[in-house]
C-alpha cells in the first residue's frame, strides 16, 4: 500500500473509477450530488492547480478546513495533500470556509458558497476573500505537483502520510456518516474507505425520517454514529 496520500488516492481511482465514491444529501436544500472517484479526481485537479497556480501553495504550507460536512471539503482535504501542503486543525496559510465566512487564512482566505456543483456567490464577498466557485473551473483536470509529499511529510497536525494511512482502519463497506470527514477522526475514516475500496453516502442536515429509505436506495451497509 503507497504511504502517500495521493497516490493511495490515485490507486483507488485506478482500480475502479466509475464506481460511486462519496454521494452528499443535504436535506435543508434538497441537494444530491453522486461522484465517482474520476469525478472526485477531476475537482481535486482542479483545486489542486488552484491552490498551486493562483495561491502559491507548496511544501510547508497548511490549509484550514472551515467547512460544514460536505463533499467539498473531502475535495479539499485530497486537494491540499497533491498539493504538497499540509492540513492543520489551527489557523492555515490558506483557509476555504463557508457562505458564513468563519474562518480566515493567513495569506489567503477561499470562500465557497455551497452551492451545487461549486457554484459561485450571488453577492460580491468582502474585500481579500476569493470566490472558490468563481475560480476553481478555469484550472486544468490534470495536475502535476512541483513538489510533491514523501511518507514523512506532514499531511494533519503533527501526523505524516504514512502515519495517518497506517492508522486509518480500511473500510470496504458503503457507509453512511452525517459527520465531517476533515477532522481528525473523519480523515482517518476517509482515508480508511480510500484505502479500503469502500464508498460514502454524506449527509448534512439528515432528515430522520427519511433515514431508512436513503439506507435502503443507497445501498448503506452500515451507519456510523458522531
Amino acid at each position: 500500500m503507497s504511504q502517500v496520500l495521493p497516490e493511495l488516492f490515485a490507486a483507488a481511482v485506478r482500480r475502479d473509477g466509475a464506481r460511486p465514491f462519496l454521494t452528499y444529501y443535504d436535506d435543508v436544500s434538497g441537494e444530491r450530488i453522486e461522484l465517482s472517484a474520476v469525478t472526485t479526481a477531476n475537482w481535486v485537479a482542479k483545486t489542486a492547480n488552484l491552490l498551486a497556480d493562483e495561491y502559491d501553495v507548496e511544501s510547508g504550507d497548511t490549509v484550514a478546513i472551515g467547512l460544514p460536512p460536505h463533499w467539498l471539503g473531502v475535495v479539499w482535504a485530497l486537494s491540499t495533500w497533491s498539493a504538497g501542503a499540509a492540513l492543520t486543525s489551527g489557523t492555515g496559510t490558506i483557509a476555504i470556509t463557508g457562505p458564513d465566512l468563519t474562518i480566515r487564512g493567513e495569506r489567503e482566505t477561499v470562500a465557497s458558497a455551497l452551492l451545487p456543483l461549486g457554484g459561485r456567490f450571488r453577492e460580491p464577498l468582502p474585500d481579500g476573500v476569493r470566490d472558490y466557485g468563481a475560480e476553481v473551473y478555469n484550472h486544468p483536470d490534470v495536475f502535476s505537483p512541483y513538489d510533491a509529499p514523501t511518507p514523512t511529510s506532514p499531511a494533519y497536525d503533527d501526523l505524516t502520510h504514512e502515519q495517518l494511512i497506517r492508522t486509518a482502519d480500511p473500510v470496504a463497506d458503503r457507509i453512511l456518516v452525517t459527520r465531517t470527514l476533515t477532522d481528525r477522526n473523519g480523515l482517518g475514516l476517509l482515508v480508511g474507505v480510500i484505502a479500503g475500496g469502500g464508498s460514502i453516502v454524506l449527509c448534512r442536515n439528515l432528515d430522520a425520517a427519511k433515514l431508512e429509505r436513503r439506507v435502503a436506495d443507497e445501498k448503506v451497509d452500515r451507519i456510523l454514529e458522531g
